[in-house]
């Protein structure tokens, strides 16, 4: 049936938490052929397509891998992206790149992207957003302190690549109103990316984005059931675990 839905992935790879590229590959390729995919900006202010499912693609923390794995399969397939990149964990230089600390919740056995490489995705079509400059749980801090965060790493990703930084996502998914309203909206996005599973209807806060998580365990099969909605199940247990 019509729908709108927004999927959610991190790693495209040989790291250990990645999804497999042969796999990635398959699952663009099938999205091309049976949903029609846009940028998520164009998503959520187009009308409902009645033949097709739409989709928008988002990546998570901006690793590396993406610009190497992800990009080249989105790029031959004319299909965009968007990416929320910490700030600061992006590298000046190749030599300069930073490697993920599974610590602080990062995957394991990653980089991070060097910001010439956000540049060169945002020339392909991907939308750069922000998780904040680190990686952090924003529901834990003052209003101040998320606030000096979410500005600043809008304001570099603006210096940096020259385009508005429109979009957002919420570590780990964890969201509140007053994070919603009082730091996010006063900050100036326009739009926030949680992580409960959901289809995206014109009802939906533009501030709390559900998304579809992909993980690496899921097969061809669960990838067409997510997409499909034989999963939507989920998004009741979402909505028992307080993540909505």
């Amino acid at each position: 049936r019509p729908r709108k839905i927004i999927l959610l992935y991190h790693a495209v790879g040989a790291g250990s938490q990645a999804l497999d590229i042969t796999l990635f590959a398959q699952q663009m390729q099938w999205l091309n052929a049976h949903c029609n995919v846009m940028a998520l900006t164009d998503l959520l202010n187009t009308p409902f397509d009645k033949k097709k499912i739409q989709v928008a693609i988002s990546f998570d923390d901006g690793y590396a891998c993406l610009y190497e794995h992800a990009a080249p399969i989105l790029s031959k397939l004319n299909m965009p992206a968007t990416v929320y990149i910490n700030t600061g964990w992006m590298g000046e230089s190749v030599e300069q790149r930073k490697s993920s600390d599974p610590s602080l919740g990062h995957y394991h056995d990653e980089a991070f992207l060097t910001w010439e490489e956000a540049h060169q995705l945002a020339r392909q079509g991907w939308e750069i957003g922000s998780p904040g400059v680190n990686h952090l749980d924003f529901t834990k801090l003052s209003i101040a302190e998320a606030k000096k965060e979410l500005a600043a790493s809008k304001q570099a990703i603006e210096a940096r690549l020259n385009n508005e930084c429109a979009h957002f996502a919420y570590t780990w998914g964890r969201h509140t109103k007053s994070l919603r309203r009082d730091v996010v909206d006063n900050v100036g996005y326009r739009y926030a990316a949680a992580a409960h599973h959901a289809s995206w209807t014109k009802k939906e806060d533009l501030l709390a984005l559900p998304r579809m998580n992909i993980e690496k365990g899921d097969s061809m099969e669960d990838f067409k059931g997510i997409v499909l909605g034989k999963w939507d199940y989920l998004q009741w247990i979402h909505k028992v675990k307080g993540l909505l």
